[in-house]
């Protein structure tokens, strides 16, 4: 990774946890609500991932 693409990535996460920290302060009932509907995502997107890989994973017969 080049060293410009670097500092940029430093810069937006600098920014996610300034509004993160802005939002915990102002904000934190919806911040609450926001994270939790960030954990349900993140929950049904590992659930989706991992069928899937069951799926294409061969199955084995039992003797």
């Amino acid at each position: 990774m080049n060293e410009l693409t670097e500092k940029l990535l430093l810069i937006a996460a600098g920014a996610v946890v300034g509004a993160a920290g802005y939002m915990a302060v102002k904000h934190p009932e919806e911040l609450k609500k926001f994270m939790g509907q960030a954990a349900e995502l993140g929950q049904d997107f590992i659930e989706k991932t991992m069928n899937e890989m069951a799926e294409q994973m061969p199955r084995r017969e039992k003797s």
